[in-house]
């Protein structure tokens, strides 16, 4: 039995299999299993990973399934995994070589902690600029999450504050699959929603497991070179066109919904969610996708669910009148809405 479970899932990404194999294959750790699943690729990706992986001493296991999107085949890759931990690999992004071996290690000397993670570097692939050194700061400030209580144990950090999961709702813990190591039994109980093919179900099975008692703990080093892409499944930036932008926005939004609706969370955590969801409803479905675009209908239609899960919120009312008075009254400029 292997330590760690690597689950890599792509989808016509041979492009990007022969970095990703190579960064897994120079791995200081090498005490691993990779389960490679193939979720209905079109390119030569079937030829390629056993061409990539001959001679491999660690066990190697190609999985085809009809597309399910990138959920679904994590989903498969946990049912096939047998190792201690399990390690999922973004084919598009780059382990450091001491991503297995830091993270192991300090689940091996912490067994009350469950998910372990390390910092990103962001970087643009196509001119290899970094636009972040660390996703752990924005401008040299820390994020949020780093004044957490926590106790230090060598250079591990482990969060013991009850309001970690409020943290990850409203400014995040960074924690992404793609640079964590988690004991295998946290899924034990706990599958991915694939049907949505829902691009925040990395943020909800984190929000779940810290309200299920699970605990993490993080490194301040880099473990994933992070790249940014026109193909990033969760890009919403201002390149990103629109309609997928929508899609993006109203995928997080169904997967906040049904976190809502899990029993685990505390009365604390639904006030936090709920004003996350007012903010995903009113100023990134609303605004960003909709009012920006003249979508006035759907834009008002959207400021009226945030106002709903934030009605004492004066901002929005303030918006969201001004914006009814511009959409009524032509006299009135869309930017009163701002």
């Amino acid at each position: 039995m292997p330590i760690v479970s690597i689950i890599l899932p792509t989808y016509n990404r041979a492009s990007f299999l022969p970095a990703a194999i190579g960064a897994i294959r120079s791995q200081q750790w090498t005490d691993w299993e990779l389960i490679v699943v193939d979720d209905g690729s079109t390119d030569n990706t079937s030829e390629l990973v056993p061409e990539l992986t001959r001679g491999w001493q660690q066990p190697v296991r190609y999985i085809y399934q009809e597309n399910q999107g990138a959920y679904g085949a994590r989903n498969t890759g946990l049912d096939h995994a047998t190792g201690k931990y399990i390690a999922f690999y973004d084919s598009d992004d780059l382990w450091l070589a001491h991503h297995l071996s830091d993270s192991v290690r300090a689940l091996d000397a912490n067994p009350d902690v469950d998910w372990v993670w390390g910092a990103c570097r962001i970087i643009n692939l196509a001119t290899g600029a970094e636009l972040a050194p660390t996703t752990f700061a924005v401008n040299g400030k820390p994020r949020p999450f780093t004044k957490l209580a926590s106790r230090r144990i060598g250079p591990l950090r482990v969060i013991e504050d009850p309001l970690a999961a409020c943290c990850q709702i409203e400014n995040g813990l960074f924690c992404g699959l793609q640079n964590s190591v988690i004991r295998r039994e946290l899924f034990a109980k706990y599958r991915f929603a694939a049907e949505l093919r829902n691009e925040a179900e990395d943020q909800v099975i984190v929000i779940w497991a810290l309200a299920s008692g699970f605990r993490f703990g993080y490194l301040n080093n880099i473990h994933v070179t992070y790249c940014i892409h026109s193909a990033n499944s969760s890009s919403t930036s201002q390149q990103t066109p629109i309609q997928k932008q929508r899609r993006i926005y109203e995928a997080v939004i169904a997967g906040f919904e049904r976190l809502s609706q899990m029993s685990v969370l505390r009365k604390r955590e639904r006030r936090a969610l709920a004003r996350r969801l007012s903010q995903e409803h009113f100023w990134h479905l609303g605004y960003t996708v909709h009012w920006l675009h003249g979508q006035r209908n759907e834009a008002l239609r959207e400021f009226r669910k945030g106002i709903g899960y934030s009605p004492w919120n004066w901002r929005f009312w303030k918006t969201y009148l001004s914006a009814s008075l511009s959409s009524t009254y032509p006299r009135f400029q869309a930017e009163d809405a701002t």
